[in-house]
C-alpha cells in the first residue's frame, strides 16, 4: 500500500480496498483524526480504547473500540447521542462505521431479538465488504446464547428481497464463524438449522451463495452425515443449487461420505 494512501486511510478520509488494508489501519491514529468531528468526550473515550487496544488483533481491536463507542453513546443525552451516532454510521472511514456496528449491538443488548436484528441490518447493508462482516460479527454472542429464538428469528429473513440481507441471515450463526468462537452446539445438531438453511439451497446470488456452502462446509467437518443426507433429500436441480452443493461438500473425503452413506 501506497504511504500516501495509509495516511489517508489513517486519517479517515478513504476507505480500506482488501483486507490487508483493514489489517493495516492505525485505529489509534484514526481516533486522534476524529478531532472536530466528534464531541471532545467520546473522541477521548475512543483515543483511550484505540492505544490500550493497539497490541490486540483486528477483531478484538475493533470490539474494543466500538464498545467503548457504544458505552459512550448510553450515557449522553439523546439529541447528542443520535448525532454523534449518525456520524459514524455514515463516515467515510469504513473502520470508523465497523466501531458503529459494534456499538449498536450494545445499544440494543437489552432490546427484544427482533429489534436488535433491524437495527444491525443497516451496517449488514453498508457497501463496504469489511462492515458487513462486523455487523453480524457483533450481534452474533447474543444469539449463539439464544438459539432456539434466533433460528425461528432468522427464519423470518432468509427470504428478504436483499441478497445481502439473506448473507447476513445465514452467515452470523455458522457454526465455525470466522474471526469468532464457534457455536458448538451447531457443530454437533447443524440439523436444528435445517429450517433456515432449505429455503436458500437454490439461493440465486453468487454472495449469499457462498454463505449457504460455507454454512454447510462448517457442519461438514463434524457431520459429514447430516450434510449427504441434507443433498439426498433436497438434490441440486439447478446451477446456483449445484454450485452450492460443489462448495459445501469441499471438506467431505470419500472416507467421510461413506461413513455418511453408512
Amino acid at each position: 500500500m501506497q504511504e500516501q494512501r495509509k495516511t489517508l486511510i489513517d486519517l479517515g478520509q478513504l476507505p480500506t480496498r482488501n483486507l490487508a488494508e483493514c489489517l493495516a489501519v492505525d485505529q489509534a491514529a484514526l481516533a486522534h483524526a476524529l478531532a472536530g468531528q466528534l464531541p471532545e468526550a467520546l473522541l477521548e473515550q475512543l483515543t483511550a480504547s484505540a492505544e490500550l487496544a493497539h497490541a490486540l488483533g483486528l477483531s478484538k481491536k475493533v470490539a474494543a473500540i466500538g464498545l467503548a463507542l457504544g458505552q459512550w453513546l448510553d450515557q449522553a443525552p439523546a439529541p447528542l447521542r443520535q448525532q454523534a451516532f449518525e456520524q459514524c454510521c455514515t463516515h467515510p472511514s469504513d473502520t470508523v462505521r465497523s466501531w458503529a456496528a459494534f456499538a449498536q449491538a450494545h445499544l440494543s443488548r437489552s432490546l427484544p431479538l427482533e429489534e436488535a436484528l433491524q437495527a444491525q441490518l443497516r451496517f449488514a447493508r453498508d457497501e463496504h465488504f469489511g462492515v458487513r462482516e462486523w455487523a453480524w460479527i457483533a450481534l452474533r454472542p447474543r444469539l449463539a446464547q439464544n438459539l432456539d429464538a434466533a433460528l425461528l428469528l432468522l427464519g423470518r429473513h432468509v427470504g428478504d428481497a436483499d441478497p445481502l440481507v439473506r448473507r447476513f441471515c445465514i452467515e452470523i450463526l455458522r457454526p465455525r464463524g470466522v474471526w469468532c468462537e464457534h457455536i458448538a452446539a451447531l457443530k454437533q445438531q447443524p440439523e436444528v438449522a435445517e429450517p433456515m438453511l432449505v429455503p436458500l439451497l437454490a439461493e440465486p446470488e453468487k454472495y449469499a451463495q457462498d454463505s449457504v456452502a460455507n454454512w454447510l462446509n462448517d457442519a461438514s467437518k463434524t457431520r459429514p452425515d447430516w450434510v449427504l443426507r441434507l443433498f439426498h433429500q433436497h438434490p441440486p436441480a439447478c446451477k446456483a443449487s449445484r454450485r452450492i452443493q460443489a462448495r459445501a461438500s469441499r471438506s467431505l473425503t470419500p472416507a467421510a461420505a461413506e461413513v455418511g452413506a453408512g
